[in-house]
């Protein structure tokens, strides 16, 4: 079944250059904090956390969109810290400023950092970037979360993330366009790359949209899921008789059986066409998301964009993509041609063992 409506992203000659940069982070967290129900004793979630290298080869702009987590993460604000460690297994290599220098991208040239949102494994570390590099961050963002500590004890962002740099923020009234269900900015005015309203997971949160081509897109979908199976599968692209490539084992042959699933499915009876997995809300009606609901109707409008055979859909800790994209210093925009859709839409399955005969060694 196709999308309700039509993505309606305005037509454009205009693309920009994307490379997908492996932030060398790796998080690993209790699935239950953001997922429901259980399934199949998948416990803890191994994710890792992309940003992106945005470059407009006609103005030579370059913008970093989100920067994972900073190397010194024990330097977070120091409440914040605390409860992470409590909760999350964290490792970092570099810094994104660091993996930029090594090859090649001169930090003056980056025009802005633009978080997706504030949350601490999208934020990095603005401080490494010099006060030439603006910080753009999303509607209501600043009210809702300023100051910075320490001068707010409660804090979770930095004074040192702010410093010396200009902030700026894209208020409600600057989504002038509607993309599928998303209000977009025009970034650079051309059309080449738009920054989505996209709420619900956190005050705001916003996803990228670049065009890599005129007619294909790459999204940033930073946090608007954390599990492949939050989103897929969907009425607009339902579980195929027959998974190619094979999940287990990434072969085309033998394909796997879309069947073994249903037995582990919430909703068997829909388990074609129905996500596995739903946002977690705890007893008492508390969730990582601060309004479910909203949330919810955001992970629907993404659905759509999912279904789209010209839209990549990267959430920021699926590391089920990793070893099928190429990463910074590499350019993305021949991701269709690639194939890197069709390898790893289904990939997440993997994460369930569903006692499948054929699964790889």
């Amino acid at each position: 079944m196709p999308p309700p409506s039509q993505l309606t992203i305005p037509a454009s000659p205009n693309t920009v250059q994307v490379s997908i940069i492996d932030t060398t982070t790796t998080i690993d967290f209790p699935a239950d904090r953001f997922l429901a129900p259980k399934i199949d004793g998948l416990e803890r979630v191994k994710g890792n956390a992309f940003s992106f290298l945005v470059e407009n080869p006609r103005t030579g702009g370059k913008v970093v969109f989100d920067l994972g987590i900073r190397k010194d993460w024990e330097n977070l604000a120091k409440p914040l810290h605390e409860r992470l460690k409590t909760v999350f297994q964290i490792e970092v290599e570099k810094d994104v400023a660091e993996i930029l220098r090594e090859n090649g991208v001169g930090l003056e040239e980056v025009e802005a950092i633009i978080w997706s949102h504030w949350h601490f494994d999208h934020i990095g570390d603005p401080s490494t970037f010099p006060g030439s590099t603006s910080l753009v961050v999303g509607p209501g963002m600043p009210a809702a979360k300023l100051p910075p500590y320490p001068e707010d004890p409660a804090g979770h962002l930095l004074e040192s993330d702010f410093r010396g740099r200009q902030l700026i923020e894209i208020t409600p009234d600057k989504f002038t366009t509607r993309i599928g269900g998303f209000g977009a900015h025009d970034y650079f005015g051309d059309g080449s790359f738009y920054l989505l309203d996209v709420p619900g997971h956190a005050v705001g949160h916003m996803c990228g949209l670049a065009r890599t081509t005129p007619d294909t897109f790459i999204l940033m979908a930073a946090d608007t899921c954390h599990h492949g199976g939050e989103f897929r599968p969907s009425s607009y692209q339902p579980l195929p008789d027959e998974i190619v490539p094979n999940p287990y084992n990434d072969q085309t042959t033998p394909p796997c059986p879309c069947h073994i699933f249903e037995k582990i499915h919430p909703s068997p009876e829909k388990y074609r066409t129905e996500p596995f997995y739903r946002i977690r809300v705890n007893e008492g009606g508390t969730s990582t998301a601060p309004n479910v609901e909203v949330a919810m109707q955001s992970i629907r409008h993404l659905q759509e964009f999912d279904a789209a055979d010209n839209v990549l859909v990267v959430c920021a800790h699926d590391a089920t993509l990793v070893g099928i994209v190429d990463v910074f210093p590499a350019k993305a925009n021949h991701w269709k041609s690639a194939g890197w859709m069709e390898r790893g839409r289904w990939r997440f399955l993997r994460d369930w063992d569903v006692g499948y005969a054929d699964k790889k060694p």
